[in-house]
């Protein structure tokens, strides 16, 4: 399957590279920690994001498409490199344990969008991620998982603004120092992109 979805979206990548009607470029930005907090929540999270009261927890980069159909659908794809770190601590028979959760991964997207207006967006869509490195993190939970994501977006010349959330389809299981974890893996990542 992970093979499947690259493929698809390298061949999306290089059809909207050679088409009028494509907007394709470079996307970085900050990764905000929702675990626990819902899609409600979430959104009126987004406030303190803005007013600096959200720490983030890592970056992402990488790359960027759109096709559109028409002037207001649009097909998205973005392939990104994500950094995060994750931070347990606990007691296991009175001894306080502490471990931070530094981890990296491929993050494979696709979506469908709605253009508003001339430079608003709103998009919907599905991700596939996979952890590169085998540590901590990748040891407690599944290296790989799949999840929805929806956002919003602002576009100013060649500069857009994106907010989006992202969810996992299922909440993952583990064992850090025989605690029993859950994790659903829930980000708000906030990008700068620059159309090429």
């Amino acid at each position: 399957m992970k093979t499947k979805y690259l493929l698809a979206l390298t061949l999306a990548f290089f059809v909207m590279s050679t088409d009028a009607q494509s907007r394709w470029g470079l996307r970085t930005g900050l990764n905000f920690d929702m675990a626990g907090i819902g899609l409600n929540e979430a959104l009126s999270a987004t406030q303190s994001i803005f007013e600096g009261a959200a720490t983030d927890d890592g970056y992402h980069l990488g790359f960027f498409g759109r096709q559109f159909i028409g002037d207001q659908f649009y097909i998205g794809a973005s392939a990104l490199y994500v950094k995060n770190s994750k931070f347990l601590s606990g007691t296991n028979d009175g001894v306080l344990m502490y471990e931070s959760f530094d981890h990296n991964l491929v993050q494979l997207e696709t979506s469908a969008g709605l253009r508003l207006l001339k430079f608003a967006r709103a998009e919907a869509g599905v991700h596939y991620q996979h952890y590169l490195a085998d540590n901590a993190f990748t040891s407690t939970f599944e290296p790989s998982s799949a999840g929805y994501n929806v956002g919003i977006g602002v576009d100013l010349w060649k500069l857009g603004i994106d907010l989006v959330y992202y969810n996992n389809f299922k909440n993952h299981t583990g064992d850090w120092n025989g605690i029993p974890l859950s994790y659903n893996r829930s980000q708000l990542l906030l990008s700068l992109s620059a159309k090429l």
